[in-house]
């Protein structure tokens, strides 16, 4: 049986209907491999038949659609929609976790966003929580090409002694990032006493990078993973960090050469975002800087909404006029585009995103 998930993101009767099909086959977007599992609270939950030693899923709830496809959903905004996704992920991952000590890695500074540590509280479920930064040797927004990671700042509380499941919230592009938290929280594992025999991955998941997280687990000796992806197993573009559902590689079009990128989604998914994406865009953006306020490890520090607002503004306009050489973009692309972009403007001028507390105080829902 279906979620029963509203309908806010169908086309109106006055809309012209889009072909998914005809897209997929234009676009490389994969949806032959995904079935319908079972119905989560707010959502539909999808099983990912992927070339991946673990289990992979697709969450698609309307939060997790809003926060994929509107770039201008910042700040508190996004902290209640990240907060209604989660629920609907708690759920998922409670029915199955294996122990009952959980261990909850925080790769910092953008994954407590997910506020899937929250959602776990809600139901109930007790978490030893780990902090672990991991940094690229310069400044990487934009680009990870061709960059090793390392983890500059760790903590942790008491582990649990003896068997334990990992939970995850983190954005997966390339996996190099989380493959390094995890090989350090490992050691720390077994240094404290613990083992983890199963993991559980939840966030905007690029199949790339769950591949390579896959892999280092296995190879780990942890028995079981688990993927839960937010609406789409994303595309990597050649940067090696935008993540979109399909359209455009701007990296690509930007050196004189024409890809196109497409992701595995639910065909119903696929349908439901088609007239709120744009094609190409980078799904979690900015994630960091989507944000009020990020936890360091040690302190906290002010998201730059503004900055990633700026940034999907110029990034939207570069993938609007590389999406038009290509044949499945039509008017309603375009209405798209004007959609968003007025969206965007109107977040610029706001400025309104997030409270303005003492950066000396937890922030009250993110709090460690």
């Amino acid at each position: 049986m279906r979620a029963q998930v509203t309908d806010l993101y169908h086309a109106s009767p006055t809309t012209p209907l889009v072909n998914p099909k005809k897209l997929v086959e234009e676009t490389g977007v994969r949806t032959d491999c995904v079935q319908e599992l079972e119905a989560v609270s707010g959502g539909t939950l999808y099983r990912a038949e992927v070339d991946v030693p673990g289990e992979v899923f697709i969450l698609d709830t309307d939060s997790g659609l809003r926060i994929a496809a509107e770039p201008e959903l910042v700040g508190l905004r996004l902290e209640a929609e990240a907060l209604q996704a989660a629920r609907a992920a708690s759920h998922a991952i409670s029915r199955r976790l294996a122990h009952d000590s959980v261990v909850f890695l925080h790769v910092l500074r953008a994954s407590r966003g997910y506020m899937l540590h929250k959602a776990l509280g809600e139901l109930g479920r007790g978490i030893n929580e780990v902090f672990i930064r991991v940094a690229y040797p310069e400044a990487s927004t934009g680009s990870h090409v061709s960059r090793s990671p390392s983890v500059v700042l760790a903590r942790a509380e008491e582990l649990p002694k003896g068997y334990a499941s990992l939970v995850v919230a983190d954005t997966v592009a390339t996996g190099r990032s989380l493959v390094s938290a995890l090989d350090f929280l490992l050691e720390l594992a077994v240094f404290k006493g613990a083992r983890v025999r199963e993991a559980h991955v939840y966030g905007f998941l690029s199949e790339v990078g769950v591949k390579r997280v896959a892999e280092f687990l296995q190879k780990e000796g942890v028995e079981r993973v688990y993927f839960y992806a937010l609406q789409d197993l994303t595309a990597l573009a050649t940067n090696e960090y935008d993540m979109p559902l399909y359209g455009p590689d701007l990296p690509s079009h930007k050196s004189g050469r024409r890809v196109t990128l497409g992701g595995v989604v639910a065909e119903r998914t696929l349908e439901r975002m088609l007239l709120h994406y744009f094609p190409g865009m980078d799904q979690p953006g900015d994630w960091s800087e989507r944000q009020c306020e990020l936890y360091n490890g040690e302190s906290y520090e002010r998201g730059r909404v503004g900055e990633h607002l700026e940034r999907s503004l110029r990034a939207l306009d570069e993938l609007a006029e590389a999406a038009r050489e290509y044949p499945w973009y039509g008017d309603w692309v375009e209405r798209v585009y004007a959609k968003r972009r007025e969206a965007l403007l109107r977040a610029l001028r706001e400025r309104t995103h997030c409270y303005a507390p003492s950066l000396g105080g937890a922030p009250s829902s993110q709090s460690p």
